[in-house]
């Protein structure tokens, strides 16, 4: 019997999908990544999400709020896998089969399948764009209180009353220096190998350890800082997760039910983690938070020099998190140098009075 293949696997921390080899062992799977490493999941341990029905890919998972995923294709896979639970007393589900008289239900299902597809392409997009705009700011803020717990667990975050106290003084000049908004931006930094950076809507950024630390001046926070803003306050993020919701969610969210939150929140973190904006919404936070730079009187320099070190930093090494779900490095470079250049400006100092290599270190 066949007890290695070939599959995808992710860490359901970024959407970095990797090529793998799985064995099947008599206990559980075992997962070779490509850097020569190797994962092991007990059998007791796995869920699996899909491949009941023929021609469905194997989906398993392990975890719970992002969990890790496997995805097998090979049709042998799935058997053989149940072959061996099986004699340890777990049990996955087998291919489905239907009796004849609900053929004609199941190719109804098809043709319904083919709509919603056709829906997914055209119509979701357009129904998100219209939506957006009719979702009250508090039901966003509410999800976004609720679902930073996922993304920045209490016993991760960085505490110092220090760092914290800098990055608060950064975001109210920007703030200040913005139109008016709905939403009250609060930074949540946390410690953690992902070099990233997220907003939730409702107006909760968070920023992962590596990425401050990089920075070499706070106006290089600045610059990432003023993106997210810039996102929430278009609510990009917001667009983003209406595209994922049930049409009883989207409902509840333009009614400002936030008695279902809870039941949304889980969704909307996996979407966040793994979340990449178009094009469009990239160029605009890009473009909005370079005039943001330049209304709080901020050396635009420091957005531009934050992403020119990151790119030297990075030419013989794959992609931070944050970079590889922001295409296209040199081009958004040179456009905001274009941007730059364009508006003259007569920068005052952020945090003069702040040691920056310093404080950017501090955590605990």
């Amino acid at each position: 019997m066949q007890t290695s293949w070939t599959g995808h696997y992710f860490d359901g921390r970024t959407s970095a999908r990797h090529s793998v080899t799985v064995f099947l062992t008599p206990t559980g799977l075992e997962i070779a990544l490509p850097n020569g490493s190797r994962i092991f999941w007990p059998y007791h341990e796995v869920t699996q999400a899909q491949g009941a029905y023929a021609n469905e890919p194997v989906r398993l998972e392990r975890g719970h709020a992002t969990p890790e995923a496997l995805v097998v294709e090979d049709p042998g896979f799935l058997p053989s896998m149940r072959t061996i639970t099986h004699r340890q007393g777990r049990r996955f589900r087998g291919l489905r089969e239907f009796p004849r008289q609900t053929r004609i239900f199941v190719l109804a299902g098809v043709v319904s399948v083919a709509l919603l597809g056709a829906l997914a392409l055209w119509g979701i997009p357009a129904l998100a764009e219209l939506v957006t705009p009719l979702v009250p700011p508090a039901w966003e803020t509410a999800l976004g209180n609720t679902v930073i717990p996922q993304l920045a667990p209490v016993d991760r975050r960085c505490e110092s009353h220090r760092l914290r106290e800098n990055v608060d003084r950064i975001v109210a000049r920007l703030a200040a220096a913005g139109p008016p908004t709905p939403y009250p931006f609060r930074v949540t930094i946390v410690e953690s190998p992902l070099f990233n950076a997220l907003a939730a809507p409702g107006g909760a950024i968070v920023l992962f350890r590596p990425l401050v630390r990089s920075t070499a001046t706070p106006e290089e926070l600045a610059g990432v800082l003023a993106h997210e803003m810039q996102h929430i306050r278009l609510r990009h993020a917001t667009k983003a997760l209406v595209r994922d919701l049930s049409m009883a969610a989207i409902v509840g969210a333009v009614l400002g039910d936030v008695s279902g939150i809870g039941s949304v929140a889980v969704q909307a973190g996996r979407t966040l983690t793994t979340l990449h904006h178009s094009r469009g919404d990239e160029d605009e936070a890009d473009r909005e938070g370079l005039r943001l730079i330049q209304a709080a009187q901020l050396d635009p320099s420091g957005m531009i020099r934050f992403f020119e070190t990151l790119k030297a930093r990075t030419a013989h090494a794959e992609l931070p998190g944050y970079l590889s779900t922001h295409p296209e490095t040199e081009q958004r470079i040179a456009r905001l140098k274009a941007l730059a250049a364009e508006v003259p400006t007569y920068p005052k100092p952020l945090l003069p009075d702040v040691r920056w290599d310093e404080v950017k270190n501090l955590c605990r």
